[in-house]
């Protein structure tokens, strides 16, 4: 799924969150959402690296707790990309894959065949 497709889907999952419990996804909102996502991401990796109280989780249901916050920080964070009209795409290749031109084949190591597709 491309990034278009993925935000698309998420917006429309935030509006039936939205509607479901009465919330008003002004800018503030959605960027203080994702802070709170942000945060809880934080929680569950201390908790994932051993560096929180326990919360009785087993080392299962620790990992699926990350696991969701991951996808809970990333699909906000398209949320408030949409918002503020970010081409994520274009701002990546912006930001990032400038640094093309510097990538050896070390770098690559376990994520891809050298010279196979970026």
């Amino acid at each position: 799924m491309d990034l278009k497709n993925l935000s698309d889907e998420v917006e429309i999952i935030s509006r039936v969150y939205a509607r479901v419990h009465g919330v008003e996804r002004t800018d503030d909102w959605l960027v203080l959402k994702l802070h709170e996502e942000v945060g809880e991401l934080t929680q569950a990796f201390l908790n994932l690296s051993g560096r929180s109280r326990d919360r009785g989780l087993s080392d299962d249901e620790t990992r699926d707790a990350f696991r969701g916050e991951v996808a809970d920080a990333l699909a906000q964070l398209l949320l408030v990309a949409r918002r503020f009209d970010v081409d994520l795409s274009e701002e990546l290749e912006r930001k990032w894959f400038r640094w093309r031109h510097l990538v050896r084949p070390e770098d690559t190591a376990g994520i891809r065949d050298v010279g196979g597709p970026v």
